[in-house]
């Protein structure tokens, strides 16, 4: 049975040691499933403004490419990400995207 799979990196150097990978996972996931890859350098991403608006409307009130990739990861049944690790921790792309 062929599954959604997102794939999302969030180096901002192209070619980088984490997109060649998530690269090489999404060609052998291919093979069985429907694979989307998307790199967050592509994408408008601003930082949360702690409003917390989205309590009470259920969006967010940031006019950003944020929406177009959560409803991708609605729509997907297997989620990854492939990040460098600055600090000990996924990059900072990626943290604003998950605080969205």
């Amino acid at each position: 049975m062929r599954k959604n799979v997102l794939v999302i990196t969030s180096s901002l150097r192209t070619n980088s040691n984490s997109e060649v990978l998530a690269k090489q996972f999404v060609k052998g996931a291919e093979k069985n499933n429907n694979v989307e890859l998307i790199n967050l350098k592509d994408y408008e991403i601003n930082f949360c403004k702690g409003c917390l608006a989205c309590q009470n409307t259920g969006k967010c009130v940031i006019n950003d490419e944020v929406k177009d990739i959560i409803d991708k990861v609605k729509n997907s049944e297997v989620l990854v990400f492939g990040t460098p690790i600055y600090y000990y921790s996924v990059s900072g792309q990626l943290k604003t995207l998950l605080d969205g």
